[in-house]
């Protein structure tokens, strides 16, 4: 009860973007990555990318998912 108290709403309003740059670095960052394994399945198949746009798909809903598991979003 004492830590209820002693909240700030400018505490409650950090965490909330901190939550929010979670979730962007998330999607971001497996895009990027399985975009990237892509791309090199790309590169060693000599496909015109579409390795590359299958990576970026999954690595967004791969960073959906996470997302979701982690942030309870």
């Amino acid at each position: 009860m004492a830590d209820d108290e002693n909240r700030s709403p400018r505490r409650d309003e950090a965490q909330g973007v901190n939550a929010g740059w979670a979730a962007v670095s998330y999607l971001l960052s497996g895009m990027l990555v399985w975009g990237f394994f892509g791309w090199l399945v790309d590169r060693w198949l000599a496909t015109d990318g579409i390795g590359l746009g299958i990576g970026a798909v999954v690595g967004a809903a791969l960073g959906c998912y996470l997302t979701v598991k982690r942030l309870g979003a």
